[in-house]
């Protein structure tokens, strides 16, 4: 179960960004995670759930926005929903086409409570 890794990391850039004295107030951690990209998102939820339980970040939770995969043309420029490896573009017909979305894993931000934070500063 490579989840139980990749949660890790995420947790771990939690901390680099999110010192202890101020962990109560992280809320959200939004990650995107691609379609394709052979990670399980209810998994990595589970994982992030079990390692962050027990610690002064146990409010923070994983907010998933699923990718879904999506090619480019590069004849015309065309982007368009993408399943099949080798697709064809549905505009032009050429076969350059490039998988520009959907195996994406990536940290995009955290969101924090403001009331918290400033409890924790008092």
């Amino acid at each position: 179960m490579h989840e139980l890794g990749i949660a890790e990391s995420i947790f771990d850039l939690v901390r680099q960004h999110v010192p202890e004295p101020q962990a109560a107030a992280v809320r959200d951690v939004r990650v995107r995670v691609g379609e394709d990209s052979g990670v399980l998102a209810e998994s990595l939820e589970f994982c992030f759930a079990a390692i962050v339980a027990g610690t002064p970040w146990a409010s923070a939770r994983l907010a998933i926005e699923r990718v879904a995969p999506a090619s480019r043309c590069s004849g015309c420029g065309l982007e368009f929903p993408s399943t099949v490896p080798g697709a064809r573009c549905p505009d032009c017909g050429s076969l350059e086409v490039w998988l520009v979305a959907g195996r994406d894993l990536q940290v995009v931000d955290l969101e924090l409570d403001d009331a918290q934070l400033q409890a924790g500063t008092a």
